[in-house]
């Protein structure tokens, strides 16, 4: 490249900075009534995703109905990772009350910017909200238009528009295009209209939420904690208990939830407006009314995790020594779970490096096991299982065994007081015994002697040369 290319490079890339730096700061969102990626925030909407953490940033192509984001893509603005914006349906999102006629739409700017316009739509009478938003879903045109007239706004902005009469649920999409660039920043607003809106002061009042926060396992509960001007109330309480692993889904256990509530309380009701204008459980979040005239003030959702169904893992049926066979030994051995656990099983060579690995599900069962040790030598070797529940508990068991060569099968002579495991309760401080690797090992002075009568076939951690643990009980023989 010669230098005048470069200079012309380097002087049009400086040119271009202005205009990349104002498009990168064009940021802002609808504070009220507040937008849907602006509840992400607030935590009123949940998995939401990315856009919790910046709803200023839903951005895209200018000039919408003619261009703009495509159909079904409208409420993120085309914008991948804000994607949750754009799920869709009679329950999913969080509404707030809205009458027809003058209304007031706030804006916040975290990076004003020269403007064009701002321009409200408003979803048709007959929309779905159960589908995608379409251009089809909303008026063509714009119920409210305001001018930038090409100038920046302050921090805070607000306009007066006169929103058009509607029942039931219904939303609206504001767009801030901005002046210097080819993008605009698009806003939904789900809200609910007049005397079917169940938050009417005059009737019902939200004061709690049931959001759809994590899986539940069986054995879990789920309990509202209601408080009036006294305090907590346990005798509004509602317990639901978690029998399965469906119930406990995510998006199951609300429902299950604001079933109850609606069923054993008078006070209290939980779920969302249907098109009659009743509050109905839905699947995912729902909301908790009361009466105005209740005393209720508010309502708390608690999960306590279960304690009854604590994973359990029992090893079972591994021996104390396998020969080799041409270089490799197979080691059988059985593992029994309580629950659905992934099981993994480890063979470590007495050196410590890893010597074989085996894994399976296993769910509340006993499961048989075949671990492979190629390149197999003769010694002690530990075998570790661990077991993971879904929920992220993790139990352990380690059992030691002996590999032996087809040769070893006579004893060396020496001076020996028993062959261990025989006359096991008679062991004490310098007690001798050869032990199953052909070795002699003497049992370790008080405190550690205890160590050395401490033995069963399904729990050998202080078997001399093999168990996990025989150093603590024994040392080699001179």
């Amino acid at each position: 490249m010669n230098k005048l290319h470069t200079k012309n490079l380097m002087l049009g890339c400086l040119i271009a900075l202005p205009f990349i730096a104002q498009n990168v700061l064009a940021h802002g969102y609808i504070s009220s009534p507040a937008s849907r990626s602006y509840q992400c925030k607030l935590g009123d909407n949940v998995n939401c995703g990315a856009i919790q953490w910046e709803p200023q940033s839903v951005e895209g192509p200018d000039r919408y109905p003619e261009t703009g984001p495509a159909d079904g893509k409208i409420a993120s603005a085309g914008v991948s990772h804000f994607s949750e914006l754009d799920e869709q349906s009679v329950n999913r999102w969080n509404k707030l009350p809205m009458q027809a006629g003058r209304n007031t739409f706030s804006w916040h700017f975290t990076a004003n910017h020269a403007t064009r316009d701002w321009r409200y739509f408003i979803t048709k009478e007959n929309w779905n909200p159960n589908a995608p938003l379409k251009r089809s879903s909303f008026e063509a045109q714009p119920f409210c238009t305001h001018q930038g007239n090409n100038q920046r706004p302050p921090t805070d902005l607000s306009h007066d528009c006169d929103v058009p009469s509607r029942s039931g649920y219904h939303v609206i999409l504001g767009v801030w295009d901005v002046g210097d660039t080819v993008n605009s920043f698009y806003q939904v607003i789900d809200v609910n209209f007049d005397g079917d809106n169940p938050t009417d002061p005059t009737t019902w009042q939200d004061i709690g939420d049931i959001n759809p926060s994590i899986d539940l396992m069986p054995g879990d509960q789920v309990k509202t904690r209601v408080f009036d001007g006294t305090g907590e109330n346990p005798g509004l309480q509602t317990v639901l208990r978690i029998d399965s692993e469906d119930a406990g889904r995510k998006n199951q256990w609300p429902f299950q939830l604001a079933t109850a509530i609606n069923n054993e309380s008078d006070y209290l009701r939980a779920g969302k407006q249907n098109h009659d204008g009743d509050i109905v459980p839905a699947y995912g979040q729902n909301d908790i009314f009361t009466t105005i005239d209740s005393g209720i003030e508010r309502v708390e959702v608690e999960i306590v995790k279960g304690d009854s169904t604590e994973p359990q893992l029992d090893l079972s049926g591994l021996k104390s020594e396998y020969a080799i066979e041409s270089g490799m030994a197979s080691i059988d051995f059985t593992v029994s779970t309580n629950a659905n656990m992934k099981v993994s099983a480890f063979a470590y060579a007495p050196d410590g490096s890893a010597a074989g690995f085996v894994e399976a599900s296993v769910n509340n069962t006993s499961y048989n096991f075949l671990l492979d040790i190629k390149e197999a030598k003769a010694g002690a070797y530990s075998l570790v299982i661990k077991g993971e529940s879904k929920d992220g508990k993790v139990v352990q068991k380690t059992q030691g065994f002996l590999l032996k060569d087809d040769g070893d099968t006579n004893p060396p002579d020496g001076n020996y007081d028993h062959v261990y495991p025989d006359n096991l309760q008679s062991y004490k401080d310098g007690t001798r015994v050869l032990a199953r690797d052909g070795k002699i090992y003497r049992c370790k002075p008080f405190p550690y002697s205890g160590w050395c009568t401490i033995y069963s076939e399904n729990a050998n951690h202080y078997e001399p040369g093999v168990g996990a643990y025989w150093q603590d009980a024994w040392v080699l023989a001179d």
